[in-house]
């Protein structure tokens, strides 16, 4: 495993959690519309992530490695988010930063798996 791939791997990370606060925000107070919207893009993200590693990485490998690791590692977490809908106004600050968690852990977990696969 080069540093290059980890460091591209975790700009990647870091892109995807700037952007899951920027549309958590918009969809804060509509109920599943987060979790959607994180489940798409923790997909889109795992193929990224994955084609840094492996060269022939297709996206079906990428929602694959995202079930395998996403749903393991943040489901409660997604719970928690789509409970904070529920403090209607709140929700504004509570979800953004539960959802820029969900995407830092996941993004985390997915550069370990790859580095140990791969690297």
């Amino acid at each position: 495993m080069s540093e290059s791939q980890r460091e591209r791997a975790r700009n990647w990370v870091n892109g995807n959690t700037a952007a899951a606060i920027a549309v958590v925000c918009g969809t804060a107070l509509v109920p599943g519309a987060a979790a959607l919207v994180l489940l798409s893009q923790e997909a889109i993200m795992a193929y990224h992530i994955g084609s840094i590693y492996k060269s022939e990485f297709s996206q079906q490998d990428g929602a694959a490695l995202a079930g395998e690791i996403g749903l393991a590692s943040v489901a409660g977490k997604i719970l928690a988010l789509e409970a904070t809908t529920l403090l209607g106004p709140g929700a504004f600050v509570a979800k953004p930063a539960i959802a820029a968690v969900i995407v830092k852990l996941l993004g985390e977990a997915i550069i370990a798996y790859c580095d140990e696969k791969w690297g």
